[in-house]
């Protein structure tokens, strides 16, 4: 399964550097609202937390701080930094599949599952963004959700500056 191992949060983005999070002491109001979010502790019960503002106002930064809260609590379960700067993070076809490749790697029983869904769709990584969606990440989630219960672990997955990515409609759509 194709994936884009230069859209996960802590890889090299070139000359040696990875993605810088929030300076100490700064985001901090915004950072506690996202991790009570992750924590089920807010009052906002939503499925997803999506921040959005003008560029350059620092929400690839607050997503990378982010990732490295969940990392720390064995939270994130995945994540997708587009990019105009790399051909395979702007390519939205590569979503999916590199949210379900470290999911695989966050549950071991969803890599099991995954496996089983592949090798009877091989060729579902071709198929629209909502057929993906529904193979490669739900299918195999609520299997492994009635396997070991609901509360068997809590995850994370970010996505960050989608706007970065071609031809976003139908990820949009399916997301």
């Amino acid at each position: 399964m194709p994936y884009s191992q230069r859209a996960f949060h802590d890889v090299d983005i070139g000359n040696g550097h990875t993605r810088e999070g929030c300076t100490a002491g700064t985001r901090e109001k915004i950072l506690k609202d996202i991790e009570e979010w992750a924590d089920g502790t807010s009052p906002v019960k939503t499925f997803g937390y999506w921040i959005c503002g003008m560029a350059g106002t620092g929400k690839s930064t607050i997503a990378k701080s982010v990732c490295d809260t969940m990392k720390s609590r064995k939270m994130l379960a995945a994540t997708f930094f587009c990019s105009r700067q790399f051909p395979e993070c702007r390519d939205h076809s590569k979503i999916i599949p590199t949210i379900a490749y470290q999911m695989a790697q966050f549950s071991p029983l969803f890599g099991r599952v995954l496996v089983t869904i592949l090798e009877g769709n091989p060729d579902i990584v071709s198929k629209p963004p909502s057929e993906q969606l529904e193979m490669l990440l739900f299918e195999p989630w609520m299997k492994v959700v009635n396997i070991e219960g609901m509360h068997s672990f809590s995850s994370v997955i970010i996505i960050d500056a989608l706007d970065e990515c071609e031809n976003i409609e139908s990820m949009l759509s399916a997301l």
